[in-house]
């Protein structure tokens, strides 16, 4: 098939080794495996690349634009942009639309399905896909009004309803959604009125070439100061809505028991400094090492060091309905889990087979399941093997990218 991967969404970054550029660059090296023909069409600043050469994302051409590569067009551009800022109009990205629906218009005649990453204020490929007919393919990893109301960032006004009526016109236009969870699904169903039948569940996968239980750990403890102490740990992003307050205080529980134990939280972001202030608080700063964030072929040697791999998440002010990446790569790693019961993760992980899994937000229940499984080395071989065949069976990027050509086979048939 010849494909085209579209990104009007500007906050993918190819060079990052983070949650939704994971996702991205999977797919399009993945489809390119298997075979097929792929454009990768993003924006940037006030040009459109179009990468041909991948996963050497270095290289690029500029797309054609039309008028609106144009000077007096780019000026109007500035000029609006300067006002808008100076009377703090709220960004619609209209111009970033036009531009990037002149650059689709150009590339899509010879493309067979197109495949868009969902944005805010991102209508320029749905608009030329009306226009030329070629089929729509939309990945919603998040609700992203909800979203923005989470991290305390919410739209307002005209604003949010000119995101909504958007969002809601570029469902429409979708022959299909892929979303990452049941939940996701439910929640576009009855929150954006999307047709059941028009959406699919993909959960998010795993390398389980480069995520793999056969590392030494012994030179990650050495690195790191950790020698052989028992370790429970974290891998991701530093959000609040990671639980890794929870983690903090069941793991200064937990130390009653194992006095030797050590936390590791592998990762970075927004809530370091509230986690970093828990772990004063609880006198926990001698036997907890933050690393800061790490390259993506880096992770699976951290996580060797690792003896129970756990994802806290707290109770939420609405459904979990997102993929953690996390949870593949610790499967996929053949790590002992301990997780809360919350969204997906309590439909991928078996409590007691793959897993253990514990109520969102109790602190009690997370450090006894910890030490449950730090005092049984059995037990956590168990459940690490279990873990990892369920992952390479099931959850793999090439899973992943099976179950893609499914769907768009289903449309063009």
């Amino acid at each position: 098939m010849n494909i085209l991967y579209a990104m009007q969404n500007t906050g993918v970054d190819f060079s990052a080794d983070v949650g939704a550029s994971i996702l991205v660059k999977h797919t399009i090296e993945g489809l390119q495996r298997a075979g097929h023909h792929l454009k990768v069409c993003s924006l940037s600043g006030l040009s459109v690349r179009l990468y041909a050469n991948i996963p050497n994302y270095q290289d690029f051409d500029l797309a054609p634009t039309g008028i609106s590569g144009w000077p007096l067009f780019v000026l109007a551009e500035r000029l609006s942009r300067r006002i808008q800022v100076a009377w703090k109009i709220p960004y619609v990205a209209a111009f970033d639309s036009f531009r990037f629906y002149q650059a689709m218009v150009r590339q899509l005649p010879a493309v067979d399905i197109c495949h868009e990453y969902q944005g805010l204020f991102s209508v320029g490929t749905a608009l030329a896909c009306r226009k030329t007919g070629v089929p729509l393919v939309v990945t919603v990893d998040a609700d992203l009004l909800l979203e923005r109301k989470v991290v305390g960032r919410p739209l307002k006004g005209w604003h949010a309803a000119l995101a909504r009526r958007e969002l809601n016109w570029l469902y429409r236009q979708a022959r299909k959604i892929l979303c990452v969870s049941e939940a996701a699904k439910q929640h576009l169903v009855t929150a954006w009125g999307v047709a059941a039948e028009k959406v699919v569940v993909m959960p998010n996968g795993v390398d389980t070439t480069l995520f793999h239980p056969d590392y030494d750990p012994a030179p990650i403890r050495a690195e790191w100061g950790l020698g052989g102490a028992p370790v429970v740990g974290f891998v991701g992003g530093f959000q609040k809505w990671h639980g890794l307050d929870l983690l903090v205080a069941s793991f200064a529980r937990l130390r009653e028991r194992f006095p030797h134990a050590r936390l590791l939280l592998v990762g970075d972001g927004p809530a370091r400094p509230d986690i970093e202030r828990a772990i004063a608080a609880h006198r926990l700063s001698d036997c907890t090492t933050i690393t800061g964030l790490m390259p993506q072929a880096r992770v699976p040697h951290m996580l060797a060091a690792v003896d129970v791999a756990v994802l806290p998440y707290p109770p939420l002010p609405q459904e979990l309905w997102f993929s953690p990446l996390k949870l593949y790569e610790y499967m996929a790693a053949g790590k002992a889990i301990v997780a809360s019961r919350a969204g997906q993760i309590a439909d991928v992980l078996a409590d007691g087979v793959t897993g253990l899994l514990v109520e969102s937000g109790d602190v009690a229940q997370l450090s006894d399941a910890i030490a449950a499984l730090l005092g049984n080395p059995a037990e956590r071989a168990r459940l690490g093997q279990n873990a990892r065949q369920q992952a390479v069976e099931r959850h793999s990027w090439a899973r992943y990218i099976e179950r893609l050509e499914a769907v768009y086979r289903s449309i063009l048939s």
